[in-house]
């Protein structure tokens, strides 16, 4: 694979390999693709059967929503 980065983007993986003990490139770029990957997996929003309830409750009672700083006002 090949991949063509900004000037800026290359010249911070060569950087990097020069001085952050990294053995080349592929090293670096392997190495942010594994962290990428793992911060979009913590991203992820599973639906369980009680937020489902409280969605559905929510949009049944739109006439009678409020604001997050209303809703923190309350007394």
């Amino acid at each position: 694979m090949n991949i063509a980065l900004p000037q800026n983007l290359e010249d911070y993986v060569a950087e990097l390999v020069q001085t952050a003990n990294y053995q080349g490139s592929d090293e670096v770029v392997s190495e942010a693709l594994r962290e990428h990957q793992a911060r979009r997996q913590g991203m992820e929003v599973v639906m369980t059967p009680e937020l489902e309830r409280l969605l559905d409750e929510g949009l049944e009672n739109l006439d009678q929503a409020k604001t997050t700083d209303e809703f923190r006002r309350r007394p």
